[in-house]
């Protein structure tokens, strides 16, 4: 159910309304259902695997409190093991069938599957380290798992930051509604106008790689680039205003990210909540910095290494998590070598430029078929087909994207996110609804990341 079709609309403004009208009591069965609703519009044969990996949660967490160590710590492995072992079954048994046996199960990866995991460990890792008491009720921990605004590509919700929420879940007031459709509107407008065009051009030039020249694989690089960031913003965007319009609110999952001047700054900026995730819960348990440069080093390449490959099951994942780890290892190096050393000037303005250059090129096999298709477009960089073609938007849209960047380097972020109570927000906002209407691409294109 895209955020932008009538039925998603729909069951939002419905919840609003009964979310208002109804009393407390019935408010977090109210949003259960909903979420159920929204699981099933998708595919109706996976609702009993999530009822049944939530009834699941709920049962290990009150086992766990209810246990000594020994068998708390027994339990969570279980919890883990039952999560990652469903991950690892839809999403990567056709891959590693396919590779000695040539043949595949065809299995259809559950909606939102990956996102799942990650904040359904979040319950029982903060349950086993005893920061949170285990869920008595078990429609508390369903009303967690099912919460429809984050469940396709998240942002990922932490328990100890959703649970107490949906517990005092108020009545929809006005600031919470016009907040959400600020978020809202904002990434409709990014979704439908700007990364779906941008989508547009990316797939002629990749999927004709060695047509075009050299000049036209790098604009469809640097729009693939554009497309991916203002695609996922998006949908965080739009889960962050429908979120915040029933009164909840989730946390941030971009700030700006191309405005990084190194990898490890990148990724504290791009898709947030995986990234510290990923820190929380494997970097720091692995040892994180603390253990001397090499065993860090060889942190950073693990942890990037799975993050590859919990982005899809491919070869090229695994290259673009490799890429990112090499990065990530050859800037601590660096920061170790020169020491900590604030950017200013030419320096700032080459290590911008190297680090987003270099988050550029990682994206080439995220987006690619497989290495070979990435090696078609890589040499095609270098010198490749006559077809010279770049689209007059993809200039546009880089215009827009470095304007934005330059606007919150200013300290004017409030301004360019239309916060506070400025009398031509309405209008500005509306407008963004109407371009995103009037110039949508034809066709449905699903957001990036809900197929992760």
């Amino acid at each position: 159910m895209p955020f932008w079709r009538p039925e998603f609309l729909l069951l939002l403004g419905l919840c609003l309304a009964l979310l208002r009208l109804c009393p407390a009591a019935w408010r977090k069965p109210l949003l259960t259902l909903a979420g159920l609703y929204f699981y099933a519009w998708w595919d109706l044969r996976f609702v009993p695997l999530l009822l049944g990996a939530a009834l699941a949660d709920w049962g290990l967490a009150l086992g766990m409190e209810r246990s000594d160590a020994g068998r708390r710590k027994a339990l969570f492995l279980l919890g883990l093991a039952l999560h990652l072992g469903l991950l690892a079954f839809f999403k990567y048994a056709d891959f590693f069938l396919s590779a000695p046996a040539g043949s595949t199960l065809w299995l259809i990866m559950p909606l939102g599957l990956s996102f799942q995991t990650f904040s359904a460990i979040t319950y029982l890792a903060a349950v086993q380290a005893g920061r949170m008491a285990a869920r008595k009720n078990p429609l508390d921990v369903l009303c967690f798992a099912t919460f429809f605004p984050v469940f396709a590509a998240g942002p990922i919700v932490r328990a100890e930051e959703l649970l107490p929420q949906l517990d005092a879940l108020p009545r929809p007031g006005a600031d919470d509604l016009y907040q959400g459709f600020r978020r809202f509107s904002m990434g409709l407008f990014k979704k439908l106008v700007l990364a779906d065009r941008l989508g547009l051009y990316v797939a002629e030039v990749y999927g004709n790689a060695g047509a075009y020249d050299a000049a036209s694989t790098w604009a469809a690089a640097l729009a693939y680039a554009l497309q991916i960031y203002l695609d996922f913003s998006a949908y965080s965007d739009m889960a962050i205003g429908a979120a915040r319009a029933l009164g909840v609110r989730l946390p941030e999952n971009f700030n700006f990210p191309y405005a990084a001047r190194n990898p490890s700054e990148f990724w504290r900026r791009w898709h947030m909540s995986l990234s510290f995730w990923f820190r929380d819960y494997l970097y720091i348990p692995l040892g994180g910095s603390r253990l001397g440069t090499a065993r860090t080093c060889a942190n950073l390449m693990l942890v990037m290494l799975l993050c590859g490959i919990w982005h899809g099951s491919g070869w090229t994942f695994v290259l673009w998590g490799v890429l990112h780890g090499l990065g990530l290892c050859a800037h601590r190096l660096w920061r170790e070598w020169r020491g900590r050393r604030k950017h200013s000037g030419l320096s700032g303005a080459l290590a911008w430029g190297w680090a987003t250059l270099f988050a550029g090129l990682c994206w080439i096999p995220f987006r690619a078929e497989d290495l070979g298709h990435t090696r078609r477009i890589v040499s095609a960089m270098l010198g490749g087909g006559v077809v010279h073609w770049v689209h007059p938007f993809v200039w546009a849209a880089l215009g827009v994207t470095v304007l934005a960047h330059a606007v919150r380097g200013l300290g004017q972020e409030d301004v360019l996110l239309l916060r506070g109570p400025r009398w031509y927000a309405p209008a500005v906002l509306l407008s963004l609804v109407w371009l995103a209407v009037i110039f949508a691409t034809d066709g449905f294109t699903p957001f990036l990341y809900a197929r992760f």
